[in-house]
C-alpha cells in the first residue's frame, strides 16, 4: 500500500488535497494524461499555454502508474494513477507498486475486456469498494465510468436514448456518491452542443444531489471514437457548460487497445481549443 510519510493521519490526505486546490470561482481546472501532454509538445513546443492550464495544483496529471515521473520541470499538479477495474486498483494497492508522489487514482469502468463484467453489471457495489479501497490507501477517488456501460445494464435501449438512460439509472449518482471527483464521460456527444450541454448539466446536479462536496469534470475528446471535431466545437462545449463544472478532461486518444476505433491522435485540434480558451482568459482579467 502507498505510504504518506509527511501526514499524520493518511486518511485526511483527499480533504487537504482538495481544501489546497479548490478554485476560484467560475475558474476550471483540468486532468489530462501525459502522454497526451506530449502529443501537446509535437505541436506547441515552447509548452507555455498548457504549463498554464495543466501545471497547478488543482490539476491532475495521469501517468500510469509512474508518478511524477516524466512530469515537466516546475509542474505542481496532482500525479494521479488510472485503472479499468476494481481488481487492478485492489492488486496495486496491495501491492504497493505505487510511486509515493501519486495522490489520485481515476476507477476507468467501460464496457470493455479491460473492466471485468461483474464490474460492469454491478456499478453501485464497485464504486463503493474502488472508494473505500482508494480511501484507506490515502488517495483521492476520481469515477468515471463510460456512458457505454448503460447498453450493459440496459440491453433493449436504442443507442439515441443512451445518455437519457444513463440518468435514468442513476450511474452520476452511483459514481459520485463515493468520490471525490466525478467525471462526465461525454465526449461522445460533443458534436451535438444542445445533448452534451442538456447531458453534462444534468449528470452534475444528479453527482451533486449525491455528494454536495464533490468535484464535477466533464470530458472533452479530439477524436472520440474517431470522429472529427474542431476546436471550436470542443469551446462552444466548455463555454455551454463551464458555469455547471469544476473542469474538464482533455483527451487526445490515438488508435490502440484502449480505443481502437481512435485513429491518429489529434494534437493540433486541442491546442487551438487551449489558445482560444487561454485568449478568452486573457480578455475576461485584464
Amino acid at each position: 500500500m502507498p505510504k504518506t510519510p509527511f501526514l499524520l493521519n493518511p486518511l485526511l490526505l483527499p480533504a487537504m488535497l482538495l481544501a489546497q486546490s479548490a478554485p476560484a470561482p467560475q475558474s476550471q481546472h483540468w486532468m489530462i494524461s501525459l502522454s497526451a501532454v506530449r502529443h501537446l509538445r509535437q505541436v506547441e513546443p515552447s509548452g507555455m499555454v498548457e504549463r498554464r492550464f495543466f501545471a497547478d495544483p488543482a490539476s491532475f496529471v495521469m501517468n500510469g502508474g509512474k508518478g511524477a515521473e516524466g512530469f515537466p520541470e516546475g509542474w505542481r499538479c496532482i500525479p494521479t494513477a488510472t485503472f479499468p477495474s476494481y481488481a487492478a486498483i485492489g492488486k496495486a494497492l496491495q501491492s504497493g507498486p505505487l510511486p509515493q508522489e501519486v495522490k489520485a487514482i481515476v476507477y476507468d469502468n467501460e464496457s470493455w475486456t479491460f473492466t471485468p463484467p461483474e464490474e460492469q453489471h454491478d456499478l453501485a457495489r464497485f464504486e463503493k469498494l474502488a472508494g473505500d479501497a482508494i480511501h484507506h490507501a490515502g488517495l483521492l477517488f476520481i469515477a468515471t465510468p463510460a456512458a457505454d456501460l448503460v447498453p450493459v445494464l440496459s440491453p433493449k435501449i436504442e443507442r439515441g436514448n443512451r445518455y437519457d438512460e444513463y440518468l435514468r439509472l442513476g450511474i452520476a449518482r452511483m459514481a459520485a456518491r463515493w468520490a471525490d471527483v466525478y467525471e462526465v464521460q461525454a465526449q461522445g456527444s460533443e458534436d451535438n452542443l444542445p445533448l452534451y450541454t442538456r447531458f453534462v448539466k444534468a449528470a452534475a446536479a444528479e453527482a451533486r444531489a449525491a455528494n454536495p462536496k464533490v468535484r464535477v469534470f466533464a470530458g472533452l475528446s479530439t477524436n472520440p471514437s474517431g470522429k472529427r471535431v474542431t476546436a471550436r466545437q470542443l469551446y462552444d462545449a466548455v463555454e455551454a457548460t463551464r458555469d455547471a463544472l469544476d473542469g474538464y478532461w482533455l483527451n487526445i486518444p490515438g488508435g490502440g487497445a484502449y480505443c481502437p476505433k481512435c485513429g491518429e491522435p489529434q494534437p493540433r485540434v486541442a491546442a487551438e481549443l487551449l489558445r482560444m480558451l487561454d485568449e478568452k482568459q486573457l480578455t475576461t482579467y485584464q
